[in-house]
Parts: structure tokens; C-alpha cells; sequence
């Protein structure tokens, strides 16, 4: 396009038509940055929502694990708020303080 400029340096009308063209092809082009900046925006904040707050199927996957493992093992360790078996055999009676 530019040789053609240069070879018809003084036709007016093929001049203006071209400036015409390139700024229509300007236009689009500014259009499809504008879409494709717009694109990537929205892109970029869904990324960041899922990586501040992991998704819901994330979290139910993860608690669903942790279930199965809690029901899987059985609870070995006691609490001092546990409440104490009257029926379990002691360590030592009140006979082994006699002796």
C-alpha cells in the first residue's frame, strides 16, 4: 500500500480512499483490543476468586474426605471432659492401700 502511495503521489482521490480504508481497518482493530482487554479482565478476576475462596466442589470433596477418615479410625485418645466408666476395672482397689 505504501509503494502504491508512492507511485501515484499526486492522484488525491486514491489518497483520500486509502486514508479512508486504514482508518476503518484502525477502527476494527481497536475494536478486537478493546474485546480482547475486556476478555482477559474477566479472566483475571475469575482466577482470582478461585484463589482467594476454592470452589464449592473443591470444599465438598475436601469434607468428604475428612469424614471418611474420621469414620474410618476409631477415636483412641481420651479428654479429661470424657465421661469415666463406672464399670471398668481399676487400676488398684481400695484393698492395695491396706497392705
Amino acid at each position: 500500500m505504501v509503494n502504491e502511495l508512492m507511485q501515484d503521489d499526486w492522484d488525491l482521490e486514491k489518497i483520500l480512499r486509502q486514508q479512508d480504508e486504514l482508518k476503518v481497518k484502525l477502527l476494527h482493530a481497536q475494536s478486537v483490543v478493546a474485546e480482547c482487554k475486556a476478555g482477559l479482565a474477566d479472566l483475571e478476576r475469575r482466577l482470582e476468586r478461585r484463589a482467594v475462596s476454592p470452589s464449592i466442589d473443591e470444599c465438598q470433596r475436601n469434607s468428604a474426605a475428612i469424614n471418611s477418615i474420621r469414620k474410618r479410625r476409631p477415636r483412641t485418645s481420651s479428654s479429661v471432659d470424657d465421661p469415666i466408666d463406672q464399670n471398668a476395672g481399676a487400676a488398684f482397689s481400695s484393698q492395695s492401700w491396706d497392705r
